[in-house]
């Protein structure tokens, strides 16, 4: 690990350990069959995803939260369900349940996500979940789903999830405030967006040097050469505070959650000008159905969402921000 970025070689291990994703998650899936993905927990923990970043006598994998950015940029480009990030999280905050941590690393245990609001709890992905990992601006609590009440669906065909309204459970079993825990969700789920603002900056590139009008291929117009350039310095962007935010927590850097803050707010930007940026460049057939841009659009709402908000991100940024003395627009 060098002082500023993830090395070469983190990033081939990574590679290498992502593969399976291609062949389980092709983005395709999501026009049909969405809920897909929780049957993919057992394969998934057999991988060895859930637990990367914890100490082998723990039983994970014995890396750093470096490799743990990487795979999850990997699965925000999939649109992996974010219980995935879920159980990654939930094992960290059960760790002083050693069975129950063990269960949760193993996929024995399903896990779902939901953001905290005003009026309880809105779930993603959580419908055949046995946990449900509840994230707000206080840290995160893990609450067994069967506790939850007054659950009702409020979408199945629009956001690539099923998504839910609940009550906020009552004791959960096992917590961690926002000053152990908070750094490592803005940290997963800033990867997961900087993965969508690397794949449809792709997606993007390769229609325009397919698509031809008057003739030519339509990525040799000034107007489009000029959108994948503006969507390359996103993804630049968003890469490099990814990288440098996870170096600095796992080198323990006193100002890591400031990097992470900075991270998230610069990887929401990204993924929303990326996406929107494909679905334009793709035209017409940007907007239909059929198209899989949308799904990276909708996806990055979700994990906005599950972050607390574009506005939420930049408060904490300039939270952090005060500590040292730094300005943060």
């Amino acid at each position: 690990m060098s002082i500023f970025h993830a090395t070469a070689e983190q990033h081939e291990l990574i590679e290498s350990f992502s593969r399976p994703l291609e062949e389980m998650f092709p983005v395709a899936r999501l026009h049909k069959n969405y809920a897909a993905d929780a049957a993919q927990f057992p394969a998934a923990a057999e991988l060895g995803w859930f637990g990367i970043a914890l100490p082998e006598e723990a039983g994970g994998i014995g890396l750093s939260v470096v490799e743990e950015a990487l795979l999850f940029a990997s699965f925000g480009r999939h649109l992996v369900t974010p219980g995935f990030m879920a159980a990654a999280l939930a094992a960290k905050i059960a760790a002083g349940d050693a069975a129950l941590a063990q269960q949760i690393i193993a996929g024995e245990l399903s896990v779902g996500v939901a953001r905290q609001n005003a009026d309880g709890i809105t779930l993603c992905d959580a419908q055949n979940a046995a946990l449900v990992l509840v994230l707000s601006e206080q840290g995160a609590a893990l609450h067994r789903a069967e506790a939850l009440t007054q659950r009702k669906l409020l979408d199945e065909a629009q956001w690539g999830m099923a998504l839910e309204s609940a009550a906020l459970p009552g004791n959960p079993i096992a917590q961690e405030g926002a000053d152990v825990i908070g750094a490592d969700i803005n940290l997963l789920i800033a990867a997961q967006l900087t993965g969508i603002a690397a794949a449809t900056l792709e997606m993007a590139v390769g229609y325009a040097q397919i698509r031809q009008q008057f003739g030519v291929p339509i990525g040799s117009f000034q107007a489009i050469k000029h959108y994948c350039t503006d969507m390359a310095m996103q993804v630049q962007a968003a890469k490099d505070s990814l990288s440098f935010a996870a170096v600095s927590m796992a080198g323990g850097r006193a100002d890591a959650r400031f990097q992470v803050a900075s991270a998230l707010v610069v990887a929401i930007r990204a993924a929303f000008f990326n996406t929107g940026r494909n679905i334009q460049i793709h035209g017409g057939m940007g907007f239909s159905a059929e198209c899989d841009a949308h799904l990276f659009l909708k996806r990055a709402h979700v994990l906005e969402t599950l972050a607390g908000g574009l506005k939420g991100a930049r408060a904490a940024l300039r939270a952090e921000a005060s500590i040292f003395g730094q300005d943060a627009a």
